[in-house]
């Protein structure tokens, strides 16, 4: 396996960090991971913009979000892959010592690997997840794209005693987000999702907006608004959206069946539109 260090692409056991580095001291660094279907990425330009936020936001320096697709690119030809998530870490470096305040003229260390995944032509119906129901305990910057992901991590393992796969996380009694994902719940003809411009924020999913597009594309009536925790117990369907996921249907809630157990009709609809509009994507690019 290949990865992206620094700037150059060598072998995974040659790669190597030092103990000193922000990251593994702090959690202090960001990261992004990017679905690509035939070398292609997947809302790439939505990815640059929450990567450049993430960066501005946190104040990282050293590392333009523009440089993205021709990372993701070089590191694809290296590993040979067509269809796969790429990650990429950047945290803010190692500094000579230890200390909560990084010294001024540190540098980013940057970190990606790509990983084989389903081809396009396997997003014809939703994934089937398994959720459970946490309270959201994180800080109040979920907006940033932090590998700071103990908050996220804690309840994800509480959900194993449900066989979860992904945890659905409350605050004052309404849905802000899944633990690694954005959540869309369904009653009727009826899609809402959590805004992503509240106090606390949370993550600005690339996913969450296309799946909003194809709703809406649809014909399906699609508000953003809060969600009371209430409402889980009473949707006909809980989406569920990331990059690599893409959208997932809920099947089972706090370890009982939900719904009919099976991927959800509205749900499947909404990722094969989403999937024509890659195919669409990929048919205009040279």
């Amino acid at each position: 396996m290949n990865v992206w260090l620094n700037g150059h692409i060598l072998p995974l056991e040659k790669a190597h960090i030092s103990p000193l580095d922000r990251g593994f001291l702090f959690g202090d660094g960001i990261y992004e991971v990017v679905r690509f279907f035939d070398r292609t990425g997947m809302a790439m330009d939505a990815h640059m913009q929450r990567l450049e936020r993430s960066l501005q936001l946190t104040q990282i320096k050293g590392f333009n979000a523009r440089e993205l697709p021709a990372l993701c690119e070089q590191l694809l030809q290296a590993e040979n892959l067509r269809d796969a998530c790429v990650y990429l870490q950047i945290t803010r470096g190692a500094a000579a010592m230890r200390a909560h305040l990084p010294p001024d003229n540190i540098r980013p260390t940057v970190f990606a690997m790509a990983h084989a995944y389903g081809a396009l032509d396997t997003l014809t119906t939703a994934a089937p997840i398994s959720l459970s129901i946490q309270p959201d305990l994180r800080w109040h910057r979920c907006d940033i794209k932090s590998t700071s992901l103990m908050g996220s991590i804690l309840p994800m393992l509480d959900g194993r005693a449900h066989h979860a796969d992904e945890a659905i996380l409350i605050r004052d009694g309404f849905v802000s987000e899944g633990s690694s994902s954005n959540i869309f719940v369904v009653r009727g003809n009826k899609v809402a999702t959590a805004p992503i411009n509240t106090d606390p924020s949370i993550l600005h999913g690339t996913m969450r907006t296309l799946a909003i597009d194809a709703a809406k594309q649809l014909g399906f009536d699609v508000s953003i608004r809060p969600i009371e925790e209430s409402e889980l117990a009473t949707a006909d369907e809980i989406w569920v959206s990331s990059s690599g996921r893409v959208l997932a249907s809920c099947v089972s809630l706090n370890g009982k069946v939900f719904s009919t157990g099976k991927p959800a009709k509205m749900a499947c609809a909404v990722i094969n539109c989403m999937r024509l509009a890659v195919e669409n994507l990929l048919v205009k690019t040279p």
